[in-house]
């Protein structure tokens, strides 16, 4: 069971290799370094439909300290899936608690905001339409169903409701 470490201990700024942060975090913590990687949970449409996917927030960018007291931080760079750390001439980049908290908070708020919605689509929303027969127009949303969005389009020099299936809009 391991202790959190003071909040003195800096946290550095890690470089991985693309599209590898989630493996190299994994070595890292491994080694019995503390890791943290921010992530954003973003609606992605898919063939199947809009679905939540997370990514991450800083591509190849992650943060590390030390686990332990002692514990060097020389290991980092050749661990499997790290590029090095970030450096300023040979000085490590180094975070403080605080904005690291602030960078947690801001990616635990985002999760819980997007939680609350069922549809990445809400009245008010600017959407396109990218399929079918009304492709390339675009309006705004006024109404939200399961499998159908309401949106206001100028037809004909008015603003008409017309039902559109949810899979054939995208944000504008």
């Amino acid at each position: 069971m391991s202790s959190t470490p003071p909040p003195s201990i800096p946290w550095y700024v890690c470089l991985t290799k693309p599209r590898r942060e989630a493996f190299a975090l994994r070595k890292l913590e491994e080694q019995g370094y503390e890791v943290f990687l921010p992530l954003l949970t973003q609606w992605q449409k898919s063939k199947d439909g809009w679905t939540k996917k997370q990514q991450v927030m800083f591509p190849r960018y992650s943060f590390v300290r030390c686990g332990r007291a002692g514990q060097s931080i020389g290991p980092i760079r050749s661990t499997p899936g790290v590029t090095g750390l970030v450096t300023f001439g040979n000085v490590p980049a180094t975070l403080d608690e605080a904005t690291l908290e602030a960078i947690r908070s801001l990616a635990e708020h985002q999760a819980r905001a997007l939680d609350d919605k069922l549809l990445p689509f809400q009245a008010g929303d600017s959407v396109a339409i990218a399929d079918g027969p009304l492709k390339g127009m675009s309006g705004i949303v006024s109404a939200v169903a399961e499998e159908r969005v309401t949106v206001l389009l100028s037809l004909l020099g008015r603003e008409k409701p017309v039902a559109i299936p949810i899979g054939h809009l995208t944000l504008a």
